[in-house]
């Protein structure tokens, strides 16, 4: 049977959907999440009404992939413009619960389009970190036209490195006086 699921925005009445799929998100695996499992309990409401927000802001975006059979989150991906490393989009907080990974059920796939059609509409590039040990991951996004950078940086809470990655955007409906 094939995965039949619906992308939209997340919005801050979805916090505590977007705090169970992050629960699962750091327990499968915390350095996609940026944190490990012990911090991401150790969040507030607040917390994770700010990040279920992030889907209706200006600078930021958090999409959610829902499986349509049974209501249940499956995915997410977040992005937000600059960070430390840069003033341009960067997409953050990657996550697709393992029964759905896969380009079989094509969620990842999806997900990523919602973030790279935002993203055109604000520059002319997107950036990411991936785990340098995260072999998959790495072979994903070199499959949406994401190249290696030769940045990285510690992941911090553990040992190992995440790289960046940076992919050409072509401009899409973006408001006059935005830059590039």
């Amino acid at each position: 049977m094939s995965t039949v699921f619906s992308i939209r925005r997340t919005v801050e009445d979805d916090w505590p959907l977007v705090h169970e799929l992050r629960i699962e998100n750091a327990t499968d695996n915390p350095i996609s999440y940026g944190a490990t499992l012990e911090t991401t309990l150790a969040m507030t409401e607040d917390d994770w009404r700010l990040r279920a927000r992030r889907g209706q802001g200006v600078d930021t975006t958090s999409l959610a992939a829902v499986d349509d059979r049974s209501g249940r989150w499956v995915g997410m991906m977040s992005a937000q413009i600059g960070d430390e490393d840069g003033p341009g989009p960067v997409l953050t907080g990657v996550f697709v619960s393992p029964t759905f990974r896969g380009r079989t059920h094509g969620v990842a796939d999806a997900l990523l389009g919602g973030i790279v059609d935002w993203a055109s509409r604000h520059a002319d590039h997107l950036r990411l970190y991936v785990y340098e040990q995260g072999v998959p991951a790495r072979r994903f996004y070199a499959r949406h036209g994401f190249v290696e950078t030769g940045r990285s940086r510690p992941v911090g809470f553990t040992d190992g490195s995440t790289l960046e990655m940076v992919r050409a955007l072509e401009q899409a409906g973006r408001p006059e006086g935005v830059a590039r």
